[in-house]
């Protein structure tokens, strides 16, 4: 399932890349100028407060641990081809939403609903609601008392109930979600920034030697199968693509759920905000987590022990020292939090799509709280393995949609084009 969701998301970015001729990377400072940072840039900070989530810290290190350096590569290479498809499901989305009371509707399930049918488009809404519940509650709470038992001695139990009651006030208290995740998703990533630079600089000797496994690794076929298959099926290739699609969720139909609240009304002006989540996720915080976990530890991670979050810590301690896990714990927190909110977000708009829906939001809302205290208390293994295939069915929707839905997408993006064409082409 992830290997043909890999493949579904490379041809569907390959075609969207090729059809917008890949104009964000030939003209990347322009791109950026057009972006509405006035009036879009508080739902794009909420989107991407639920990518760079600890996927950019754990799932890296695990990717790492069983692809090898040069599944980075295919985390690059994921990524560029996932830019396209994350401006153009995001611009769909903005076409696809409508005002309703004092804000908007709209999203993925409205438009694979016109696309593809009522039966898909309420699969893809439980699915939704599913992933909300793992991937943004038990899986971003598990790492959170994963960092703090380590740093702090705090049991899980204890950091489980805090994390629901913290998430329960911001929830049920009319916090803006979207001018918290204003402050709290830059915050951190300047942070984290800063601190993976410091790690690189002082090991900057190895880069050399570090690019070389990359690019090497890269191109390394499963020697169990050899020949052109071997090379499809190598560990580092389907790490590569298969963490980066989780981590910056392209074609996953999540990041229009935040985007159509936005008060811009050119769809594919706020749809470039897309490629700017998808180079922040993966190209820079992806790649700073892979590059300070290379150049302290190696390729070699198996015989470490712990998790991602624990071959993390080691790896910062290699500046930091005893620091590092209360270091590194302070920015899980910060990034599984981001990522709660955002989840929490996304899964009570969802049930806007089922008539009566909202009145069940509160119920939602309680249920995901508690779930973050099961993802404090339990093992997320078999959570993983679950929302893993819950995000590939996701995708496969997804991905259709926006497919079938590419002349209205085109069209959309041809008349932003044509009237920016002195600063975009």
């Amino acid at each position: 399932m992830p290997i043909f969701a890999a493949g579904m998301l490379l041809f569907a970015g390959g075609y969207f890349t090729l059809r917008f001729r890949a104009f964000y990377l030939r003209h990347p400072l322009r791109t950026l100028r057009a972006m509405p940072l006035a009036g879009g840039a508080k739902e794009m900070l909420l989107s991407l407060g639920g990518t760079v989530g600890v996927g950019n810290i754990s799932g890296v290190a695990v990717a790492l641990m069983l692809g090898g350096a040069g599944a980075v590569f295919w985390m690059w290479v994921g990524a560029f081809v996932s830019m396209a498809l994350k401006y153009a499901e995001i611009t769909l989305g903005m076409l696809s939403r409508r005002k309703e009371g004092r804000g908007y509707v709209g999203g993925a399930p409205y438009y694979i609903k016109e696309a593809i049918g009522s039966l898909a488009a309420v699969l893809f809404t439980v699915l939704l609601l599913a992933d909300c519940v793992m991937m943004g509650g038990v899986i971003q709470s598990s790492a959170i008392a994963e960092a703090a038992e380590t740093a702090f001695g705090v049991s899980p139990t204890v950091c489980g109930i805090l994390v629901s009651v913290l998430a329960a006030a911001v929830f049920f208290f009319d916090v803006d979600l979207f001018k918290l995740s204003a402050y709290v998703v830059p915050t951190m990533s300047v942070g984290y920034v800063i601190a993976a630079l410091a790690v690189i600089v002082c090991n900057a000797r190895g880069l050399p030697q570090m690019f070389a496994a990359i690019f090497s690794g890269a191109f390394a076929p499963n020697a169990a199968v050899g020949g052109a298959l071997g090379f499809l099926l190598s560990p580092a290739l389907r790490q590569g693509i298969v963490k980066g699609l989780f981590s910056n969720e392209a074609g996953c139909g999540t990041a229009p759920t935040a985007h159509i609240a936005s008060e811009e009304t050119v769809p594919a002006r706020q749809g470039l905000f897309g490629i700017l989540e998808v180079f922040v996720d993966t190209v820079l915080m992806c790649s700073l987590t892979a590059f300070v976990i290379l150049l302290t530890l190696g390729e070699e991670l198996s015989g470490i022990g712990g998790g991602g979050v624990a071959i993390c810590a080691r790896a910062f301690g290699a500046l930091f020292q005893n620091g590092a896990p209360v270091m590194l714990s302070i920015f899980v927190f910060l990034f599984a939090f981001a990522a709660i909110i955002s989840f929490g977000y996304y899964g009570a708009q969802s049930l806007c799509f089922f008539r009566g829906g909202a009145r069940y939001r509160d119920a939602f809302l309680l249920l995901y709280c508690l779930s973050l205290l099961l993802g404090a208390v339990a093992a997320p293994a078999a959570v993983w393995a679950i929302s893993d295939a819950v995000i590939c069915l996701m995708l496969l929707l997804n991905t259709s949609a926006v497919l079938v839905s590419r002349k209205k997408i085109l069209q959309a993006h041809g008349e932003h084009m044509q009237k920016t064409k002195n600063r975009l082409l």
